[in-house]
């Protein structure tokens, strides 16, 4: 077991619903061991104080974080980010307003989310990158990993690593919505509706999912910041127990049950790791 000495967690200032105080108190309660700092959001800060990357000049640096977002873009769902992918002008210019405007919230563009994490790690301080730091940066980015087995890309919630990331856009869009919710859109489809019978359709499963601006946002958040400690201390990817908030969800209902279940916030073995 690696033992956490230090934890920082990265907050994302598009994401107003998300209160990043409680997350990193709810963290600093579930590992006493360690401490643990809330930081601004890792690109914008590191453009603000025109930080770069180790062995790159400190100038244009905006210009360059754009560039490095455009080539992670993902373009296709059935074809993985090719090395060394060129990017349009526009994409690029896109990338650069929206890192200097953090009240621009923009949803659906996915990124790889290894290509992101590299991009993070790049602006990491060598000094907080041993095996006891835990780097976790929110994101309201959309992220996904290839799948070699089913070649296409799956959104995702968080990415374990170094650093991990957590995107809350991916709690909303990653894990599937029930499966009446699917059957009534297919059912207005067929019927024929107005797009605005569709969207009461839809918001009467409000109560099944997460959405971009719900108020248990927060409450969510909690337990992916836990998964990266957990995942360095243990080695364990997730949790099996449906009701732990280190279960893999993979559908709406099993995020809900496992981060606002109003149980316990850990079963008994992750437990007895953490919070003590």
């Amino acid at each position: 077991m690696v033992p956490v000495s230090n934890v920082y967690i990265y907050s994302e200032p598009r994401c107003g619903m998300v209160d990043f105080e409680e997350i990193a108190g709810f963290v600093r309660r579930c590992t006493p061991g360690a401490v643990v700092r809330l930081r601004g959001p890792l690109l914008e800060e590191a453009v603000r104080r025109g930080f770069a990357a180790p062995g790159e000049a400190d100038h244009g640096l905006l210009s360059q974080l754009a560039m490095m977002l455009a080539k992670a873009k993902v373009k296709g769902m059935d074809s993985p980010v090719p090395a060394g992918q060129s990017p349009l002008p526009g994409e690029v210019d896109y990338e650069r307003r929206r890192l200097a405007d953090t009240g621009k919230t923009v949803f659906g563009i996915l990124y790889d989310a290894y290509l992101l994490s590299d991009i993070y790690r790049r602006l990491l301080d060598r000094g907080e990158t041993g095996l006891g730091h835990v780097h976790i940066v929110f994101t309201n980015q959309l992220i996904g990993t290839w799948d070699e087995v089913d070649r296409r890309y799956h959104a995702r919630s968080v990415l374990l690593g170094s650093p991990s990331i957590v995107s809350l856009s991916g709690m909303v869009e990653a894990p599937a919505r029930s499966p009446g919710f699917y059957l009534a859109r297919r059912s207005a489809e067929a019927m024929g509706l107005a797009e605005e019978r569709k969207m009461e359709l839809a918001r009467s499963f409000d109560d099944d999912c997460l959405k971009h601006d719900d108020e248990r946002m927060t409450e969510a958040a909690k337990g992916y910041a836990m998964q990266p400690v957990a995942y360095r201390l243990t080695g364990e990817a997730f949790c099996e127990e449906p009701d732990c908030r280190l279960f893999n969800a993979h559908w709406q209902r099993e995020l809900l049950r496992a981060q606002t279940g109003g149980g316990d916030d850990f079963c008994a073995k992750h437990k007895g790791i953490l919070c003590e």
